[in-house]
């Protein structure tokens, strides 16, 4: 390089060399830092949509509560009320997750298109989202679920909607 550039023996470098394991280094220590951002704005994502999943399901309870008491006078016990309303609860969960696995899928493929490369299906991170969705979704119902469970019949038939 030294001779390209005519520099002589005791004259400074006017250029420096980068190996290629040492961009490699650094392009890695960006994706953790990537990863770490990417991790942290999926749980404040998650927080705020178990929190709307559990405001929702809450008014769903106080708006069917003459309906949970008529099943309850009817013979269905805590724990069939508990589960109505925690099925519920994973059922919007799981279509909300579904509904991100196909626009990540399709978005995906069509970066991979427009790049002229192939899209690589991520099936362990489809199985973690909805594992992850079943786990929010319990999370979000359970308190509701259990309102509902506990509501006396005869209150519940009473309350004006």
């Amino acid at each position: 390089m030294r001779r390209i550039r005519r520099l002589s023996p005791g004259q400074e470098a006017d250029f420096f060399l980068v190996q290629s394991d040492a961009m490699a280094k650094e392009a890695l220590e960006n994706l953790k830092m990537v990863r770490l951002l990417g991790t942290v704005i999926a749980v404040i994502t998650l927080l705020g949509a178990a929190i709307s999943l559990m405001n929702i399901m809450l008014v769903s309870v106080t708006e069917r509560t003459k309906e949970i008491g008529l099943r309850k006078s009817l013979g269905a016990t805590p724990k069939q009320i508990r589960n109505q309303f925690l099925v519920e609860a994973l059922v919007i969960c799981q279509l909300g997750g579904l509904g991100g696995i196909v626009l990540g899928t399709t978005i995906g493929n069509g970066v991979g298109m427009a790049l002229g490369t192939s899209f690589i299906v991520p099936w362990a991170w489809m199985l973690l989202s909805v594992l992850v969705c079943v786990a929010v979704g319990l999370g979000a119902g359970l308190l509701p679920a259990q309102r509902a469970a506990k509501l006396d019949p005869i209150e519940a038939l009473r309350h004006d909607s």
